[in-house]
């Protein structure tokens, strides 16, 4: 196993799983670090040397990695294609990507591959590493008054880490999603209701204004890999969706009109729909609606940037006594560059079997 940290990294989206993207790559504002993860057994073997004789295998391909920089509204549709649903925009300036990820049901993600390098060459061919077939297993963006700009981290795994025999590959020299417009942490409006017994409302929230300092949403997409052994052999072979999970972590000002939104809600254990907008020019625009229910709220004693604060969380989850619509989280993000295309990807659903297109058994790879 090792770890390399990148200066650049382009990304494109895959049109089939297994199928390395070669065109409508784009050029990806963060910097992180990747992690050849293949797995490796060794075997201790006597030879009756005095020195030990061992045997080496691989027995999987495997690689992670980490980004991370700051929001950009155009590269929030890149995540969620890549971790959720694969979401083709509507429109034009603004493109429109709406997803609702629903409970009943398990969405497509798109594969993405990743190419990973700085300025000097590996090989012959280029200086970039490749990842194919990645997907995302957690976004979380963060942001503070203070640095006003919201920042995202992202993790993902993908088939391995290729170098293409050593030579290297070549950068796709694709340009910046353009225009860029950034998330700003001060441009955030957060509102809240009561969640009924059809889900998906949002129709008549309270908002919480002039008292949120800073925040976090943590979203995990549930993903992991699927292994599948086939003529002896050992494939990564597409994704199987576990639960995903969210949660948002605001820090309010302390007030009297925090304690009922919030508080005492928790103490009644009562389910909310909880709507976080961020704005920014040119019709950009990025908006989260969550339902589920405050699940640690402290007593407002907490100290944060020289004020009283409160510092709660809230969780994702659906109430049982939502009987129809039923609502976990949905997702509008409205920018000025399109991410076109999709995958055609199968995928299974947590103890469930592998099923092609017309809804026979079939296996990737």
């Amino acid at each position: 196993m090792a770890t390399e940290k990148f200066m650049r990294a382009e990304a494109g989206k895959q049109s089939t799983f297994g199928t390395a993207a070669s065109s409508g790559f784009f050029l990806a504002p963060v910097v992180g670090e990747y992690t050849d993860a293949q797995e490796l057994v060794t075997a201790v073997w006597d030879a009756g040397t005095w020195t030990p004789t061992e045997i080496v295998e691989r027995v999987a391909q495997y690689a992670t990695f980490t980004t991370e920089g700051a929001g950009f509204f155009e590269m929030l549709p890149v995540f969620f294609s890549a971790g959720f649903a694969d979401a083709p925009p509507e429109g034009s300036s603004p493109y429109a990507y709406d997803d609702v990820i629903n409970p009943l049901s398990v969405s497509e993600p798109s594969p993405y591959t990743w190419l990973f390098g700085s300025r000097e060459n590996i090989g012959g061919t280029g200086p970039a590493s490749r990842i194919k077939d990645s997907y995302l297993q957690e976004i979380a963006l963060t942001g503070n008054i203070n640095s006003k700009q919201v920042t995202v981290r992202s993790t993902w795994f993908g088939l391995q880490v290729d170098d293409n025999s050593g030579a290297g590959y070549a950068m796709a020299d694709a340009a910046l999603p353009s225009p860029l417009g950034m998330l700003r942490t001060l441009l955030g409006a957060i509102a809240i209701q009561d969640a009924g017994a059809t889900g998906n409302d949002f129709s008549s929230l309270t908002s919480i204004t002039n008292t949120m300092l800073d925040w976090a949403l943590t979203m995990r997409t549930g993903l992991e890999p699927l292994w599948v052994s086939d003529s002896n052999q050992i494939l990564y072979a597409g994704v199987r969706r576990g639960e995903p999970s969210l949660t948002f972590a605001p820090t309010f000002r302390a007030s009297s009109t925090i304690w009922p939104l919030v508080r005492t809600k928790f103490d009644d254990r009562t389910y909310q729909e909880l709507r976080l907008t961020l704005t920014g020019d040119s019709s950009r625009q990025a908006i989260f609606k969550v339902t589920g229910r405050w699940t640690a709220v402290p007593s407002a004693t907490n100290r944060g940037e020289g004020e009283q604060v409160l510092k709660p969380v809230f969780t994702a989850a659906t109430p049982h006594t939502q009987t129809s619509a039923r609502h976990w989280l949905g997702v509008e993000i409205d920018t000025l560059w399109s991410h076109g295309g999709g995958a055609d990807l199968l995928l299974i659903e947590d103890g469930g079997a592998v099923l092609g297109e017309d809804g026979s058994p079939a296996l990737l790879g």
